[in-house]
């Protein structure tokens, strides 16, 4: 991980209603020192989804940005994440070189703007769409409703 530079410094837990949900869920969200571009780690997400490891990847670039506050557009970060998830970092760093899921990553940027998505985390359950951190019964509600979809008639 890259240290934090002098001055620098994990920021507080967030507040206000996602640090509620943060916290009811168990999770650590704290503010970063800085907004990273997330477009490499978007990529380096694809390839580690095609070598069956995206969701202990995920879970290490989550942890590795709201816990420790390290910068995620920087590619030694993303390497050493992959290498401890059991990703080849060399074979990701060759991938992310050569810009192999540059137009996969544009296309889904593309199409979640189409569908009005200009936060995260957004997310579509059966045609219905919703932004921002959400409780338990949100979900559950909504899941209801796709299921059964008479009921509100």
């Amino acid at each position: 991980m890259r240290p934090l530079k002098e001055g620098e410094k994990i920021g507080d837990s967030l507040t206000g209603h996602i640090g509620e949900v943060a916290a009811e869920a168990g999770l650590t969200m704290r503010r970063a020192p800085l907004t990273p571009n997330t477009r490499m780690a978007f990529e380096a997400s694809e390839f580690a989804k095609d070598k069956g490891l995206f969701e202990q990847f995920h879970r290490a670039c989550y942890r590795a940005l709201w816990e420790d506050g390290v910068d995620l557009g920087q590619l030694s970060v993303l390497l050493h994440l992959g290498e401890q998830v059991g990703l080849d970092p060399q074979e990701m760093k060759n991938i992310l070189d050569t810009g192999h899921y540059e137009s996969q990553a544009k296309e889904q940027y593309d199409e979640a703007l189409l569908r009005g998505v200009n936060g995260i985390p957004s997310f579509i359950i059966g045609g219905y769409f919703f932004s921002g951190a959400q409780s338990y019964e949100t979900f559950k509600n909504v899941v209801e409703m796709v299921k059964n979809p008479l009921q509100l008639l």
